[in-house]
């Protein structure tokens, strides 16, 4: 589909925003979780545990990583030895696995996520609340269509 240039414009800007807001999350990424360090692959693992609304296999974890089955065993292998993920049956395929984040993990992605948020926060003071609810909208759509 063709793009007009004004709309490559806006388009282009806001790609520009994003990607020096995911710089500032990348350098928030290296501090160190539950005392340990992690790789963004990691991170990204257990943020997608994190906010699963339905059960999380190996091969669904690969897929939103975009890395492969033996890429995803060593990086669950790694959280598991350090007691940030579980696994258990899967409750509908007696032939699969779910991952899940252990408890103590949950509760320190959600304590991480909170400081993240209260460091980012004086970027988006330049928004209105309307302003944020449509962002936060528009930009969560175009993620669920990638």
């Amino acid at each position: 589909m063709p793009v007009d240039e004004d709309r490559a414009i806006r388009i282009g800007a806001i790609l520009d925003a994003v990607t020096v807001l995911g710089g500032v999350i990348r350098a928030e990424q290296k501090r160190p979780f539950a005392g340990v360090s992690l790789t963004a692959s990691q991170v990204r693992a257990l943020y997608l545990l994190a906010h699963a609304r339905e059960p999380v296999t190996p091969a669904r974890l690969a897929e939103a990583l975009g890395i492969t089955a033996g890429a995803v065993t060593q990086l669950v292998d790694g959280l598991r030895g350090e007691g940030l993920v579980e696994t258990a049956p899967h409750p509908s395929d007696g032939r699969s696995r779910v991952l899940a984040l252990t408890p103590d993990a949950a509760a320190e992605v959600d304590t991480f996520e909170a400081a993240v948020v209260r460091r980012m926060a004086p970027l988006f003071a330049v928004l209105d609340d309307d302003a944020l609810t449509h962002v936060a909208e528009g930009l969560g759509a175009v993620a669920r269509g990638a």
